[in-house]
């Protein structure tokens, strides 16, 4: 999947959640603002500042919208996989050395 269309899915991924996603001027403040998610008016926003390179924006989203809970039952799986945790798989098991006889 390209990344526009990697980008385009994810922003309606956002919207589906219920999740406004804005590309701002974050560097017009004279203030320190960074892209990412939080809460205004009890309603989440997604802030992603215009001068980010593409795949910086969706790195933004992709963390933001993997503190949400999403039924991942309807997506495609390239966007699927990035909200399906793997379970851990633990290292092979290796048996503890024992110190010698003495």
């Amino acid at each position: 999947m390209k990344e526009s269309e990697l980008f385009q899915e994810l922003q309606r991924l956002a919207e589906t959640c219920g999740v406004t996603v804005s590309v701002v001027n974050l560097k017009k403040y004279s203030y320190a603002i960074e892209s990412g998610m939080c809460k205004v008016g009890g309603k989440y926003r997604i802030f992603l500042d215009r001068h980010l390179h593409l795949s910086e924006k969706i790195d933004v989203l992709i963390e933001a919208l993997q503190r949400l809970p999403i039924d991942t039952s309807g997506l495609k799986p390239d966007i699927k996989k990035l909200f399906t945790k793997e379970p851990l798989q633990s290292p092979p098991h290796e048996p503890v050395p024992t110190a010698p006889d003495a």
